[in-house]
């Protein structure tokens, strides 16, 4: 009996010490599945960070995209607005002639571009006068039922050059405005001149009544009338094409 309890509790200290090694095992393996749970968590907040950081570098990107992207349009919208509008732009009154001229310059040599849209926009204004002054010989014609091929009308016709010619040496810059070079370094630079109508009548009455065969037959008030009628028409011509413009 003695030998029995012996052996019984030998089994039962043996079972308790399975039961220990068994109790340690499991909870050996309850804190490694916690790490692994740790781990994969920090993992995954890392995923979500990364994640995270990349979406906010796009949208920088994508704002730096577009920042650029307004830049060019907003540069392109005024290069636009450049080649459609006209800078300067007069129209004829009671008293001046407006001519308005537009050249692409170098920024680099800005006194010689001045020079240059200075020429060119004197070409305009002597283009518009030689029409206007044929206009105005034209009507005088008709009322004065002036013959074709007579002296007085080849005369008078001629006269015209000299008196356009006088004008263009006495003429005001008004405006002058330029566009921002391109990458280029290229500009369109605008200037408007003007010319007095009273002095463009008076150098084409004077040149007219320095011929004594003419001036008999000359006659200035009527000339005057001509001139004044053709100058009120061409005002309300380039009137109308500004109002048009503007719808």
């Amino acid at each position: 009996m003695k030998t029995l309890n012996k052996f019984g509790m030998a089994m039962l200290a043996m079972l308790a010490l399975a039961g220990c090694g068994s109790n340690k095992q499991t909870a050996t393996n309850v804190e490694i599945e916690r790490l692994n749970q740790e781990t994969e968590l920090i993992k995954a907040r890392q995923r979500n960070e990364d994640a995270k950081a990349q979406a906010e570098q796009a949208e920088k990107q994508r704002q730096a995209n577009a920042d650029v992207g307004e830049e060019i349009a907003k540069k392109q919208a005024a290069r636009a607005a450049d080649a459609t509008e006209m800078p300067c732009q007069m129209y004829d009154d009671d008293e001046w002639f407006y001519a308005t001229g537009m050249r692409q310059v170098k920024a680099n040599s800005f006194n010689t571009a001045v020079t240059a849209t200075l020429r060119s926009t004197q070409q305009q204004m002597r283009q518009k006068l030689s029409a206007l002054y044929k206009s105005v010989t034209r009507d005088y014609f008709d009322q004065m039922d002036t013959e074709e091929g007579s002296y007085e009308r080849s005369h008078i016709e001629s006269a015209g050059d000299l008196v356009v010619r006088a004008m263009i040496n006495d003429t005001y810059e008004v405006c002058r405005k330029n566009t921002s070079p391109d990458e280029n370094g290229n500009m369109i630079m605008y200037m408007t001149i003007k010319a007095s109508k009273k002095k463009f009548l008076e150098n084409a009455v004077k040149e007219l009544s320095k011929d004594k065969e003419l001036e008999v037959r000359f006659n200035e008030k009527q000339f005057r009338d001509s001139a004044f009628k053709v100058f009120e028409e061409s005002n309300n011509k380039e009137y109308n094409e500004f109002k048009e413009n503007q719808q």
